[in-house]
Formats: C-alpha cells, sequence, structure tokens
C-alpha cells in the first residue's frame, strides 16, 4: 500500500485545477473530522485517512473514465442515482489501484449516504463527509455539533434525514437505501 504522504500528494495533484482547489480542502476537511473520530471511536486512523483521502478521488473524472472502473451492475445503479458515480468509481480505483482492504473499500463506495450495517469506519467517513469544517449549510454545522457533542448515531440520523429533505424540495426521490438508513438510525437513536 502506498504511504499516506504519497497518496495526499496524488490527490493534491489531481485536483490542482483552480476549479477543483475547494475539492481538496474539502478532501483535507474531511481527513481531519475522520482522524478525530478514529481516535475517539478506535478506529485504524491509517484507514481513515485512505478513505478520507480518496472518498471523492473520481468526482470530476469523465463519464468515460468512470464507466473503465465500474462493474456493470454498478453503472446501472448510477444511471439512476448519478451522485453515486464518483464514490463507486473511487472505490473501485482503490480496490485496483492502491490496496484491497475491504473495509477501506466499503467506507469510500458507501460515504454519500451508507447502508444498513455499516462498519465503524463507513459511519466516520459518511459522517466526516457531511460535518467537516469547510462544510458551512445551517444542517452541516447542526450535525457537526451532535456529532462532537459524542452522539454519532444521532449525526448519522440528523445527516441523513436533512439530505432527504433537501431531495424532496427538489422533487427528487431518495435511494431506497438513504431511507433504510434513515429508519435505521431512526430505531438507533430513539428520536
Amino acid at each position: 500500500m502506498l504511504f499516506l504522504g504519497k497518496i495526499r500528494k496524488m490527490v493534491k495533484k489531481k485536483f490542482t485545477d483552480a476549479n477543483q482547489l475547494e475539492r481538496y480542502q474539502h478532501t483535507l476537511g474531511v481527513a481531519k473530522m475522520a482522524k478525530a473520530l478514529a481516535k475517539k471511536y478506535h478506529v485504524s486512523v491509517k484507514k481513515a485517512m485512505l478513505a478520507s483521502y480518496l472518498h471523492d478521488f473520481c468526482k470530476y473524472d469523465s463519464k468515460e473514465q468512470v464507466d473503465m472502473l465500474l462493474r456493470e451492475e454498478d453503472k446501472a445503479v448510477c444511471q439512476n442515482y448519478p451522485v453515486l458515480y464518483h464514490s463507486y468509481a473511487s472505490a473501485e480505483y482503490y480496490k485496483k489501484n492502491i490496496g484491497n482492504d475491504e473495509e477501506v473499500y466499503q467506507a469510500i463506495r458507501n460515504h454519500v449516504w451508507g447502508r444498513v450495517g455499516m462498519s465503524r469506519l463507513e459511519e466516520i467517513i459518511l459522517i466526516s463527509d457531511y460535518t467537516e469544517e469547510n462544510r458551512m449549510y445551517p444542517n452541516c454545522i447542526a450535525c457537526r455539533e451532535i456529532l462532537l457533542s459524542g452522539k454519532l448515531n444521532s449525526a448519522i440520523y440528523y445527516s441523513t434525514k436533512y439530505t432527504i429533505e433537501f431531495l424532496q424540495k427538489q422533487n427528487l426521490k431518495p435511494h431506497p437505501m438513504q431511507l433504510e438508513v434513515y429508519h435505521y438510525y431512526e430505531r438507533l437513536c430513539e428520536v
């Protein structure tokens, strides 16, 4: 596996375009939050940093580049939910070019809205993506406060709730997995 410093340099190089520098800053924010959460919840910091650095790696890749990485069944899912292209492609990039740790792979793949039965690393990457310090939307700030008060499950519940509400305001239908995650964490939090 490549060292984390090399991975970080690789990500920085990929996001050098002026329009992509914000994505690099976001990635660093995710890594910072994930590192703190990994320490708090006794998860491998190395895995958390690696997944953080790569979670959006394919964000600006062309459809052709992404399609070369994806499996056919993933392409079908992504056609209906294009927001998943980058997470699925980033996970496949990781597996084909960097390492084969299944937990890191799943954390990258599922960082957009998670899944029922996530590992703690998956939860950390999911919520770090939503709450990192550069995210200044009111709902992100509210979730960050919940998270930093020690309520990981509640932060995931509310981030999922806010994301579903945002989609519905845009007349977009949430993915069934988003709804499953929402109800799963609702039960965990007894909201």
